[in-house]
């Protein structure tokens, strides 16, 4: 009789699976254009995901059995231009892996490498430590994948024109929804044993309603009621850093000149009345550098010089909790200072961030003067 599994079982399951490839996101940032799918450039360090592959295959069920539904191309690959190979739906990316956006795209380059881990392990080159396979009979998986690229579909054609009724992204969500509801796996299961990609916050935001028993990997909770997203049923994954990893890094405390380094929104939504009070306390101290700043021009470019002339980063209440500037950050070996009383960390059942970042109530980081002499007694032994 076939091993029944905990749906909390599942979910721990694929956060596992997966977190090694999320994981590589701190150590690695490559183009996604490369020829060839095994170009150990495009992967993360082989020593280091060896280990850990090592690891878990010590346990049991370790490898995840994934049904990937075969949308057609306009749902995945389609959107980045990508011609499927003979009968397939998929491309070979084995020879040929299509361009992922860059800019804010990247952000959310999580539905492409998840879809392409899944192909990948079916490959004879496959690595024995794989801990996901696809399966193609469903009623042998552990999870079913929803492969629809809806942070790209969302960044690139939510805005219709005054010609057209409905957006090219709306279009596919209703599509995706009429296609699900008519599936056997769907039936069969209520859709619980669904794995739906949605991590732009303004994703899916006509299907999610429809499709909520699945579960949503996100960036966040903050634009889903409570009974569609939470933290019961559904992941939250870390946006993809944009700036290049630090090699051959020679630094070190003494000759990073800047004490703390914040480059970005001043005013906004939630948490933004902290921001704006902490850019009044710290815009004209002398070894702080707290200003505006955006991806736009050369924001990218200045923000990779500033990181790494700094100590410490200051991640403010008001972005996304698992925003690409405190992975940037981590990249730079810039110490995260984080100002958030609630904040809901990607993977921190399994990742301590104690260990590497710094904790500051807002209540306390807005007195005056604390935020600067807390940070100014860190030794230099302790950065």
């Amino acid at each position: 009789m076939k091993e029944i599994v905990s749906r909390k079982s599942l979910l721990f399951l694929f956060i596992m699976t997966f977190v090694l490839f999320i994981m590589s996101w701190f150590f690695v940032l490559r183009s996604t254009s490369s020829s060839h799918f095994f170009d150990h450039k495009l992967l993360p360090n082989s020593k280091l995901f060896s280990t850990l592959d090592e690891k878990l295959l010590k346990h049991d069920e370790v490898v995840l059995k994934v049904f990937l539904y075969d949308l057609p191309p306009e749902f995945h690959f389609g959107l980045l231009d990508g011609k499927p190979s003979g009968n397939s739906v998929w491309p070979d990316v084995r020879t040929n892996i299509p361009g992922y956006p860059g800019g804010l795209n990247l952000q959310h380059s999580i539905e492409l490498w998840l879809s392409l881990d899944i192909l990948a392990s079916e490959f004879p080159q496959a690595s024995k430590a794989r801990t996901v396979i696809r399966v193609r009979n469903s009623s042998e998986a552990n999870i079913i994948f929803v492969p629809f690229f809806s942070s790209l579909s969302y960044n690139r054609y939510s805005k219709g024109s005054p010609h057209v009724k409905k957006s090219r992204n709306k279009i596919l969500q209703e599509k995706l929804v009429k296609y699900l509801t008519t599936q056997e796996e769907r039936k069969r299961s209520g859709g619980n044993d669904h794995l739906i990609l949605a991590h732009h916050p303004k994703s899916m935001l006509d299907a999610r309603m429809k499709l909520w028993p699945a579960t949503f990997i996100l960036s966040d909770f903050g634009r889903y009621p409570p009974n569609i997203a939470n933290v019961e049923k559904d992941v939250i994954a870390p946006y993809k850093h944009l700036i290049n990893f630090y090699v051959n890094d020679n630094s070190n405390f003494d000759s990073r000149p800047t004490l703390l380094y914040f480059q970005g929104a001043i005013y906004r939504k939630d948490g933004g009345l902290a921001r704006q009070e902490l850019f009044y306390l710290l815009k004209n101290e002398k070894d702080m550098h707290f200003s505006f700043g955006s991806i736009g021009k050369d924001g990218i470019k200045k923000a990779i010089e500033g990181m790494h002339a700094s100590k410490f980063y200051l991640n403010i209440a008001g972005d996304t909790p698992s925003l690409n500037r405190l992975f940037d950050a981590i990249a730079s070996y810039c110490g995260p200072v984080i100002i958030d009383d609630k904040i809901e960390l990607p993977y921190e059942d399994v990742i301590d961030y104690s260990e590497f970042c710094i904790f500051v109530y807002t209540s306390d980081a807005i007195k005056e003067n604390f935020l600067i002499n807390f940070i100014r007694v860190i030794a230099k032994e302790e950065w």
